[in-house]
């Protein structure tokens, strides 16, 4: 069966408002298959421009998880399932900062419009995550690519590693939660400013900066 667009954002307010059934959930499952093509025909363009492009340190793919786009839509009352630009999507990690980062991202950028995608940049900057994502669209379909300097992604992955299973930590959260934050956005600006100028110093040094900017933050 083929969904319209009336169907899913329909569906997406009926996730949003908590009253939704089974059958809701089996439609929603439906519609991320959907994004199965778009997902490989974008994964393999990376690859290939990846493949001749040194100083990367991976990538990893993501299809956004049933609660996580349940979760999104509550978080944005004006966000209609249709118009979800993350449901699909993989992640880059750079082995390097800001410099290499914005390289990357106009190579991909370059290869997406050659083929008559429809691409677009965004700086992410949200409860101090930072990132450079990319939304490249194909016919009514979203596929989003996180580019992550290096030390943006131990950013990440160490918000990760402290929240809980309601990830609480980054919307809020208790008092010690939000205590924690501020320290983590304090972080996060003195990895900005290190990714600034990660391009000068060899990526030992860089790493040795970060690192050094973990223990300032964290025992003072």
């Amino acid at each position: 069966m083929t969904l319209s667009n009336s169907q899913i954002t329909q569906l997406g307010d009926r996730l949003r408002g908590g009253e939704f059934s089974e059958a809701d959930l089996a439609m929603l499952d439906e519609f991320r298959q959907t994004f199965t093509e778009i997902d490989e025909l974008a994964y393999q363009l990376i690859q290939r421009t990846l493949a001749s492009t040194p100083g990367w340190t991976g990538t990893k793919r993501k299809r956004k998880t049933q609660q996580s786009i349940v979760d999104k839509l509550r978080r944005q009352p004006k966000l209609r399932l249709p118009q979800m630009q993350d449901i699909a999507g993989c992640r880059i990690v750079i082995q390097g900062g800001t410099l290499a980062a914005d390289a990357l991202s106009s190579l991909l950028m370059g290869a997406f419009e050659t083929l008559q995608w429809q691409v677009e940049r965004k700086e992410r900057h949200a409860h101090g995550y930072k990132a450079t994502h990319i939304i490249a669209k194909s016919g009514q379909k979203f596929y989003e690519i996180q580019l992550r300097t290096y030390a943006q992604d131990i950013w990440a992955n160490l918000v990760e590693s402290l929240s809980d299973e309601k990830n609480t930590l980054k919307y809020g959260g208790n008092d010690q939660e939000q205590a924690l934050m501020i320290q983590l956005h304090f972080l996060a600006e003195r990895f900005a400013l290190i990714d600034q100028h990660a391009h000068v110093v060899p990526f030992e040094g860089y790493q040795q900066q970060l690192e050094e900017a973990i223990r300032h933050v964290f025992t003072h």
